[in-house]
């Protein structure tokens, strides 16, 4: 039996040893159940009191702490801080929130994993990546969402829930664990495509491009421009570009029911093949000093793709370094990945935010922080602190003095609507080194086909592999 199994069913095995010495509730004698009813009765009122009915009924979230594993840090953290004691002090419920940086998503989940094995329930709220929710899950570490958004009374509206993103939502959904809800999104980011619009109008394009043919021809206008091996569109070898680019040309990486991978469809070949003529033709290059956005704003690369959390880093270097070369800055904008299909299909991703299984109380309250949290007047607050993207429609109202001051932001939050979302499976962060891998040797020459079908087989393998833990 391997290392790992050998830990998992360790774990299975101090986890039932603790449920068997727990009490049941049944084995309270009725003597103190009555001494008990008159306060239980006071409780029962307020804004707060337990439900009466449904299958969170008489669990009571008032007066609790809970604590909170993030990854924020900076003047993000100080942001973030200050909406946290708006929540302690203004909650009805007497809930106090405790946010603690735990540095990087590294190391959350290594500190998660160490709490797991040592039988100790981890924080009763962490931040983590789908992929981080299903190898929790093989250890029964997360609650399911479901049971508190369709509670009626601690719950969500029909209108509530319709004002989240869907697309956002289900990254959350893992089917290969009965579509269990392990995840919820406080907040996204998007796969953009970065361009200079004053430089594109210099060599004769009206504005970005919308189709990959439109693209490729104005990247390698830019760099005929350049004409020292830059100008063009600086690659990205790492597995969310590949997706991103594979949903843009109307494909996925995913198979049909989301149990497995398909990284040799037509799409990611024909994404593969334009990226690598590109590459071939110098209207494309390798940048791997850095960050992208100096370049950019230098008009050594006329395209870069990247997170929309880039955002206000790439609006300081047009400034600094049009400023430092004595020219007006550029006008930039960020638009839709070029696509094939009708409507852009736009790489959404981000951390969800997880309930630990616990005490119900601690659970329920862990809850109305989060459902407080992604309430749109607080979230449109957290917008402005942190630069991300909402997760529901209704947020955008509380924005537009946000939106006028920054543009850009504007431009991809317009964007929203058309999400798509990569692997949530348990093997997706080894996959990702794989798709690495193999978009680099693609780009050295080797067969596109061939390397796309070795790819799938090695991800299909790490996750069959991963899964047989399970069972």
């Amino acid at each position: 039996m391997n290392t790992k199994r050998m830990w998992m069913l360790a774990t299975l095995l101090v986890a039932a040893l603790v449920l068997a010495a727990c009490p049941a509730p049944a084995a309270q004698a009725p003597a103190a159940m009555e001494e008990e009813a008159p306060a239980a009765e006071a409780m029962d009122e307020g804004p707060c009191a337990p439900a009466a009915e449904g299958p969170l009924a008489g669990i009571d979230p008032r007066g609790q702490t809970i604590v909170w594993w993030h990854q924020h840090r900076g003047s993000r953290e100080e942001k973030l801080a200050v909406i946290v004691e708006d929540f302690n002090t203004n909650n009805e419920c007497g809930i106090v929130l405790d946010a603690q940086n735990q540095g990087g998503y590294n190391d959350i989940r290594d500190k998660v994993n160490a709490s797991t094995a040592s039988g100790e329930q981890p924080a009763s709220l962490i931040v983590g990546y789908q992929n981080d929710q299903a190898f929790y899950q093989l250890n029964g570490v997360l609650a399911d969402f479901d049971k508190f958004i369709d509670d009626p009374t601690w719950g969500f509206t029909a209108e509530e829930r319709g004002d989240y993103f869907a697309s956002f939502m289900e990254q959350g959904v893992h089917p290969v664990f009965d579509s269990q809800r392990l995840g919820f999104p406080p907040n996204r980011s998007m796969e953009v495509l970065y361009y200079n619009q004053t430089w594109l109008e210099e060599l004769g394009f009206g504005g970005p491009p919308s189709t990959p043919a439109e693209f490729e021809e104005m990247a390698c206008a830019a760099a005929a421009a350049n004409g020292d091996g830059t100008g063009g569109y600086i690659l990205r070898d790492d597995a969310s570009a590949t997706a991103s680019w594979t949903f843009a040309l109307g494909g996925d990486v995913l198979n049909e029911d989301n149990t497995g991978y398909v990284y040799n469809g037509q799409a990611t070949i024909d994404a593969m093949t334009m990226l690598k003529r590109m590459f071939d033709n110098g209207c494309a290059y390798f940048f791997t000093e850095g960050y992208p956005n100096p370049e950019f704003a230098a008009r050594r690369a006329s395209f870069t793709q990247g997170s929309s959390s880039g955002l206000p880093f790439y609006a300081n270097d047009m400034v600094t370094i049009a400023e430092e070369q004595g020219r007006d800055m550029d006008v930039w904008g960020v638009t839709a990945i070029p696509h094939t299909t009708e409507n852009p299909v736009q790489n959404i991703y981000g951390a969800d935010v997880m309930i630990t299984a616990g005490p119900p109380e601690q659970e329920l309250a862990a809850w109305l922080f989060i459902k407080w949290f992604t309430s749109p007047e607080v979230q449109a607050r957290w917008v402005e602190a942190s630069n991300y993207f909402p997760t529901r429609a209704g947020t955008e109202a509380h924005l537009s003095g946000y939106v006028e001051e920054n543009p850009q932001y504007g431009e991809a939050l317009a964007l929203l609507g058309y999400g798509a979302y990569e692997p949530q499976l348990i093997s997706y962060q080894a996959v990702r080194d794989a798709a690495e891998t193999a978009f680099n040797e693609i780009m050295q020459g080797a067969d596109i086909q061939a390397t796309l079908d070795a790819l799938t087989d090695t991800a299909n393998e790490l996750q069959e592999e991963l899964m047989g833990e399970v069972e």
